[in-house]
């Protein structure tokens, strides 16, 4: 394991860089976009509420809109970007969600695994025609739940109302975004791209996604939780130094310790079912048969 010290204030220069970051109206995606935009990035900030971006978003950031339980508003957002002849030096695939009960997305699969697998992924795929620059990176915003949980989600599951559990809906999904970070790496590397792809944890973050509890037991967990968690802009630093390092490492798993008074940034292997081939494969037919429903 790889642990070192960085801050923001280390950051390169960012002028000449294009970054899109999806989720940055607020959290963690805010965080880093306006850390992304001090630093001289040109930044695109995907949004599902362009109104809500209008209000939010530091002078100078703009918006495309895109949500990422669409595979349709994904696709068309990477189309925008193409047409527009952007060069994307990172894309930061933040959006995300803990859905608080069982709801279909718009494509008519459930919430959490649209938002949190899907949609990411078919982001990254779309987006890397236009990826590019002296060392672009797809930086996917995982859990570090993803590594300390030894349960392999159960794909038949996902679309199942009464087997719905918030946290384990969310510690799957996590796992399998996670397994298919390392599927696009491993293909790009086969492909002899330049492009990596990275995954970073923020650690507890005290963002609104621990509100998003459907439980009173939950919403106590969650209430002691923000007691212990990293601010926003703590939890963007392994975010942040993911999608600006010159020196990092395809397949890195970058994120803090635990302790919140550890200011250390940690790179470990990715662990648990998400370094499983074999899972990797079965997440991967998952989404390509999601998008494909999408276009039949």
């Amino acid at each position: 394991m790889q642990s070192f010290d960085w801050e923001p204030d280390q950051m390169p220069d960012q002028h000449g860089r294009t970054v899109v970051v999806t989720g940055a109206t607020g959290g963690l995606g805010l965080a880093v976009a306006t850390r992304l935009a001090a630093a001289g990035a040109r930044v695109v900030a995907g949004v599902r509420d362009v109104d809500k971006a209008a209000r939010v978003l530091p002078s100078g950031l703009e918006a495309g809109l895109v949500d990422t339980a669409s595979v349709a508003s994904v696709t068309a957002f990477a189309r925008h970007l193409a047409e527009d002849g952007i060069v994307v030096d990172a894309l930061v695939n933040n959006a995300g969600v803990s859905a608080p009960a069982f709801a279909l997305g718009v494509d008519g699969l459930e919430r959490t695994w649209a938002t949190n697998v899907v949609g990411p992924a078919a982001l990254a795929d779309a987006m890397l025609p236009v990826l590019g620059g002296p060392s672009p990176r797809v930086v996917l915003v995982g859990s570090n739940f993803s590594q300390r949980t030894s349960r392999v989600p159960d794909l038949d599951a996902v679309g199942d109302a009464a087997a719905y559990r918030q946290l384990a809906a969310y510690v799957a999904s996590k796992t399998a975004a996670a397994a298919l970070a390392v599927d696009l790496g491993e293909r790009l590397r086969a492909s002899g791209s330049p492009v990596r792809s990275v995954i970073a944890h923020p650690g507890v973050a005290a963002t609104g996604m621990i509100g998003q509890t459907e439980t009173l037991r939950a919403r106590l967990g969650g209430a002691v939780a923000r007691l212990f968690a990293r601010t926003p802009d703590d939890g963007a630093r392994s975010i942040l130094w993911a999608a600006t390092a010159p020196d990092v490492e395809e397949g890195s798993f970058v994120g803090p310790g635990l302790r919140r008074s550890d200011r250390r940034l940690h790179v470990v292997p990715v662990r648990g079912a998400a370094a499983d081939p074999a899972f990797r494969s079965r997440v991967r037919t998952l989404v390509e048969q999601a998008v494909d429903r999408t276009r039949a």
